[in-house]
């Protein structure tokens, strides 16, 4: 899964310096090995990502669907048994 990351320019400043080489100016960086925190709010997923999570943690999924929503999960079911 690829996730964007924003990294502030002020960060760049402090980690990275520019040198002239044979005549290129050339960007070297130190390690940036920061803690970043997001909320739930400032991430997005795409369809594909969605379906890698849920292939890998289906059975997490599951059981917290069985435990949290036992009600909205049985008349989601119900709802959509005349469908299939």
């Amino acid at each position: 899964m690829i996730v964007p990351v924003f990294v502030s320019r002020r960060s760049i400043e402090e980690l990275c310096y520019a040198e002239k080489e044979f005549g290129e100016t050339v960007v070297y960086c130190d390690d940036y090995e920061a803690d970043h925190e997001y909320t739930v709010d400032e991430v997005e997923f795409d369809e594909q990502d969605l379906e890698d999570i849920i292939d890998e943690y289906l059975e997490d999924i599951l059981e917290i669907l069985k435990k949290n929503y036992k009600k909205k999960l049985s008349v989601l079911l119900k709802a959509d048994s005349g469908k299939f």
